[in-house]
């Protein structure tokens, strides 16, 4: 309850900070907002993303979990069912889709995640840049076996999945990818090892990089963390949509801009991320 209260407390602080497109005089935000934020098509391969979503939360296999970041509130248990894994852990729909429009938008050729989970999300990722070069991290042995399953089911061939702690793992990622178009931080929600994963991507970044953090108001380690990345030289742009934290590195952006957005029409649901 504690925790709850404490988000609710920052998203009120957010919502009272927020803008829309009508507020922003950034050509590249407001493309942004337009073209990707406010974009609801429903693209084609949605449809089968959900119905493996529905099928893995009805899963009853029990699997030991292995976790090494900040872990799950809600089942600290290390034996859980394959549902439970889906209903806590797994990227909401919404926030899905829209990660597959951002990468639609962007055309990254290499990208890397940190925290595969059971692949949904990896998926939704993947599949605008079918020849793009994917690579992403999962601790738990178990889970990434299940992702993997999930990659051939529906014939995504362009995911490397690397497994084991990210210490061991993001550098032979690093060395595979050359270079880093698009990072999707989602895998320890904990400041200390957030920025050290940010730092040792940064020499990889580039002009036309996106970096994503997701639960940047998490807790107050993971709102730490967001804030420093703002401050860092290098952070040109950043872009705070509550539940995901985007930084940019464009150098045509004189002075550092941040921005804090909500949709134009203030209706959160259709946005999915509550």
């Amino acid at each position: 309850m504690k925790k709850k209260i404490a988000i609710l407390k920052r998203f009120l602080e957010f919502y009272l900070a927020a803008q829309t497109k009508f507020d922003v005089h950034s050509p590249f935000v407001f493309r942004f907002i337009t073209d990707v934020w406010e974009d609801h098509r429903w693209f084609y391969a949605f449809s089968d993303f959900e119905v493996l979503r529905r099928k893995l939360l009805f899963q009853k296999k029990m699997i030991q979990v292995t976790d090494y970041g900040a872990g799950s509130h809600v089942l600290p248990k290390k034996n859980r069912t394959v549902g439970d894994v889906a209903r806590t852990s797994l990227t909401p729909a919404a926030r899905s889709r829209f990660l597959f429009r951002l990468v639609e938008f962007w055309q990254p050729t290499t990208l890397l995640e940190f925290g595969t989970s059971l692949g949904v999300a990896t998926l939704y990722q993947a599949a605008p840049v079918r020849n793009a070069t994917f690579v992403t991290l999962e601790g738990c042995p178990n889970i990434a076996t299940i992702a993997k399953q999930n990659f051939d089911l529906l014939k995504q061939k362009n995911i490397t999945c690397l497994i084991g702690e990210f210490e061991q793992t993001l550098p032979k990622a690093l060395q595979k990818l050359k270079k880093l178009d698009y990072v999707f931080f989602d895998g320890n929600h904990q400041c200390q090892p957030t920025l050290r994963y940010f730092e040792q991507c940064l020499p990889l970044a580039h002009e036309k990089t996106v970096f994503i953090f997701d639960d940047i108001y998490w807790s107050a380690g993971m709102s730490e963390a967001w804030e420093l990345i703002k401050k860092h030289p290098r952070t040109r742009l950043t872009i705070d949509l509550f539940f995901l934290g985007l930084v940019f590195f464009r150098n045509e952006t004189q002075q550092p801009e941040h921005f804090k957005l909500v949709p134009t029409k203030w209706k959160f649901w259709r946005i999915g991320f509550f």
